[in-house]
Formats: C-alpha cells, sequence, structure tokens
C-alpha cells in the first residue's frame, strides 16, 4: 500500500512539472493564434471598408450658379481632341464673365505614352494650381496602342491592357477627387472609315472610360459616340444645324472636330449635359451654331 502511495505522489508530481512547463507554452501559442486571426479580421474589415468607401453614395452638394460672388472654374484636358473640346468651350462661355475657363489640353498626349507626357503627374499639379469645380475631358486618339508597364510589354486590346489602362483613368479622376472637382469624361467620337483610328479601337477604349466612370461616385460618363453621325448612321463631315445651314462639323483627316461649328457643337453638347447634372442655367454665346442644346430661358 505504502509502494502505490508512493507511486501515486510521484505521478502528481510529475504531472504539475508538465503543466508547469508546458501549459505557458501551449497559452501562448494559442494567444498568437488568436492574435493572427483578429489581424486578418482586421485586416479584411479594413478593406472591406475601403470597397464601401468606394461605392459610397456620391455628394448632392450641387455647384453654385456662377455670379460675381461664385466664380465657375472649368479645367479642359486631353489630347488634340481635348484641344478641339476646349476650342469650342471657349467660343461659347468664354466670354462669361463669371466663367474661368482654363484650356489646358495637350496634341499628341494619351495616357499610354506616360514617358511622353506623365498626365496623372501633371494633373495633379494644374488642379492644385487652379481648383477648378469641373474638369472636362476627352483623351485617347493616340491611346489604341501597347505600351511598358513595369518593364514589360503589354499589347494593345488584351485584358492586361485593358486593366493597366484602366488603372491610368482611374489615377486621373482620382486627382481630381482629392479636391472634390466634379468630372465630366466625354467619349470619342466616331471616326470616318478611311481614317488612321479603327473605330473598333475606339469603342473599346470608350469601354474603358465608361466603365471607369461607374466606379466612381459622381463622375459623369459623356458619350459622344452618335453626335457626328449623318442620316444613316454612319460618320459624316457636314451636319444641318436647326436652321437648316449645311455646316462642317470633322476635319477631312476623319478623326479632329472642325472649327468652328463641329467644336462648338461638341462643347455645347457638353454643356447642355453640365447645366442638366448640376442644375446650372449656364447659357452660351449669343448666335452659337446649335440652339438645341441650350437650356430654357437662354436666346436662341
Amino acid at each position: 500500500m505504502a509502494k502505490k502511495i508512493a507511486l501515486l505522489f510521484v505521478a502528481i508530481s510529475l504531472l504539475g512539472i508538465l503543466l508547469v512547463t508546458f501549459l505557458p507554452h501551449s497559452t501562448s501559442a494559442a494567444t498568437r493564434q488568436h492574435v493572427l486571426y483578429q489581424g486578418i479580421k482586421k485586416r479584411r474589415h479594413e478593406k472591406h471598408k475601403r470597397v464601401l468607401h468606394k461605392k459610397k453614395s456620391p455628394s448632392t452638394t450641387l455647384i453654385p450658379q456662377p455670379s460675381a460672388k461664385h466664380i465657375l472654374t472649368v479645367l479642359s484636358v486631353g489630347d488634340s481632341l481635348g484641344e478641339d473640346l476646349g476650342y469650342g468651350l471657349q467660343d461659347i462661355v468664354g466670354s462669361d464673365p463669371y466663367i474661368h475657363l482654363v484650356l489646358d489640353a495637350v496634341g499628341s498626349t494619351g495616357l499610354a505614352n506616360v514617358a511622353y507626357y506623365n498626365w496623372p503627374a501633371v494633373l495633379e499639379s494644374e488642379l492644385q494650381r487652379y481648383r477648378p469645380q469641373i474638369m472636362v475631358i476627352i483623351v485617347g486618339g493616340n491611346d489604341a496602342v501597347g505600351f511598358y508597364q513595369n518593364g514589360s510589354p503589354v499589347e494593345f486590346g488584351t485584358p492586361l491592357w485593358r486593366r493597366d489602362y484602366a488603372l491610368r483613368v482611374s489615377d486621373m479622376i482620382s486627382e481630381a477627387e482629392k479636391i472634390k472637382c466634379k468630372v465630366f469624361w466625354v467619349g470619342l467620337p466616331i471616326m470616318s472609315d478611311s481614317s488612321v483610328l479603327p473605330n473598333s479601337s475606339i469603342q473599346l477604349l470608350n469601354s474603358v472610360y465608361a466603365a471607369e466612370a461607374k466606379l466612381h461616385p459622381g463622375v459623369v460618363y459623356v458619350p459622344s459616340w452618335n453626335l457626328f453621325k449623318g442620316p444613316g448612321g454612319n460618320f459624316t463631315q457636314y451636319l444641318k444645324n436647326p436652321s437648316g445651314e449645311l455646316l462642317s462639323v470633322r476635319d477631312s483627316d476623319g478623326v479632329h472636330i472642325a472649327p468652328p461649328a463641329g467644336q462648338e457643337l461638341i462643347a455645347s453638347y457638353v454643356l447642355e449635359r453640365i447645366n442638366e447634372v448640376e442644375h446650372l442655367h449656364i447659357c452660351p454665346a449669343a448666335g452659337n451654331y446649335w440652339p438645341q442644346f441650350n437650356v430654357t430661358g437662354c436666346p436662341k
């Protein structure tokens, strides 16, 4: 009996030693797993918050009607087609004393060849300089090409190209969002079949702009594809205005927008959309070619 008691005492002692030796280690491991799990949950939660932040409802704050107290600054950017749009805006609203129009488009530029002209970097500087309430942009005439991303070639039209190009579009939009600048992204117009730009490529580019606009609340995509179509639904170099005048609206290269009527056509169309979205009443200059886009009460 004494021997059994002694053996039992030894067993209890060994169990105590085991508990003292291994319990803290086991508890530490469990704690580490718990911390790791909490960290994963936290990162997932933060990621979820970022997604929710991107999808939150846009601000309902509208831009005040331009006046002596509220000067409206409009920044017009893009490539040579952006220059065409800018010149049209200058024609129809450039004389308005309550609108500060900044023409900042640069020909031969785009988002594909950032080594030649880095639009996201330039735009950041220009937005800080002018602090516009509205940015209008049309770009892409030089972007139906492949490019290098992280030292590797990306072929035009591939899923990888679309993803990387979309990120560049998003960068442009995000720069404007930082200063609460409203973005009106104008799609590329239809091109002539004889032009250097295939319409299939233009439609692919437009699909990227439209998709990115949907991902950014408050960004308005303004399609211009049908604006320069003739009665047969194809590209046309000439259109009649409401007065019945047959006007040249596209250049002979089948790409650029002809001054003054064509440039005023796309500018009037974009202004109509700005007025509609922001509940503004901006009248274009009297005598413009396309009064059908004027808001109610503006001179025809």
